[in-house]
């Protein structure tokens, strides 16, 4: 076996695959950029159902403006080596924290999740938030609205939230290796309200999607940043694309990072 089969997709040379040992689990990731001065804010990535390979765009543009991006491989799907952690939202969402306050100490974090990572970073934003006030929260994509909490609801909308969207954005590899834990993150994605959570967020926050989004539309983001009623600003944005943006669309959202970055540092 090759070390690409172990690591995963060969994803380009300015991507540093990185682990962290957390007193037990070990985290993969995959960084671009560098830290820079300890105030210079670093953004964490929480990719939809685990699958880190379509998130690279985004993170390489957020690099590209100055920038560290590190995306999360959780809850293991991007390689062949042991999962860190169960595949569910909340699993992954806690490891992310212990993550964070493992590797960034007292820097700025701005915690990027999309889609089912969304309800990720969602829980790691509460936990690190607790001690942790230079931080910002943007929820991409964030499924799922509450009338989408029945199968039957979620399939119907599907073929509608990928429309522009294309096809070499997936990794075939991350797929098959996810296979019945990918079924497990959606199922939990579908068991949670986060318009109840989010209401204890004490950090900024973004709300965004692809204009064209069936999974995350407007009426939507504007229940979360309404429910959000302990955060200090919120901003609620549409970019171009559907519901896998990061990848077809990665300056827009680039963008829209760099701005909840300046809100970690604003005082």
């Amino acid at each position: 076996m090759s070390p690409r089969d172990v690591l995963g997709r060969d994803v380009g040379p300015d991507v540093r695959v990185q682990f962290t040992s957390l007193r037990g689990p070990v985290v993969r990731s995959l960084s671009l950029g560098s830290d820079g001065p300890g105030t210079t804010p670093h953004v964490v990535v929480l990719p939809g159902l685990g699958l880190p390979f379509y998130t690279i765009p985004t993170a390489r543009a957020i690099a590209s403006r100055g920038l560290a991006c590190t995306v999360l491989d959780l809850p293991g799907f991007g390689s062949n080596l042991p999962r860190p952690t169960s595949p569910s939202i909340h699993a992954a969402g806690l490891l992310a924290a212990r993550w964070i306050e493992a590797r960034r100490g007292d820097r700025p974090v701005v915690v990027l999740g999309h889609s089912t990572g969304g309800q990720a970073a969602l829980t790691a934003a509460l936990a690190v938030g607790v001690h942790h006030r230079r931080l910002a929260l943007v929820l991409a994509g964030t499924t799922f609205a509450p009338e989408q909490r029945r199968l039957d609801r979620l399939v119907r909308a599907t073929p509608f939230a990928y429309r522009d969207d294309r096809l070499d954005q997936i990794d075939p590899m991350e797929v098959w290796r996810g296979r019945t834990g990918i079924l497990a993150m959606l199922r939990s994605g579908l068991h949670d309200a986060p318009e109840e959570r989010i209401a204890r967020l004490t950090a900024p926050l973004t709300v965004t999607a692809g204009v064209h989004d069936a999974f995350a539309p407007l009426a939507w983001l504007d229940q979360l940043a309404l429910a959000a009623t302990a955060a200090p600003s919120v901003r609620t944005s549409l970019l171009g694309g559907s519901h896998n943006n990061l990848f077809t669309h990665p300056d827009e959202v680039a963008d829209l990072v760099l701005r909840a970055a300046a809100d970690t540092t604003s005082e």
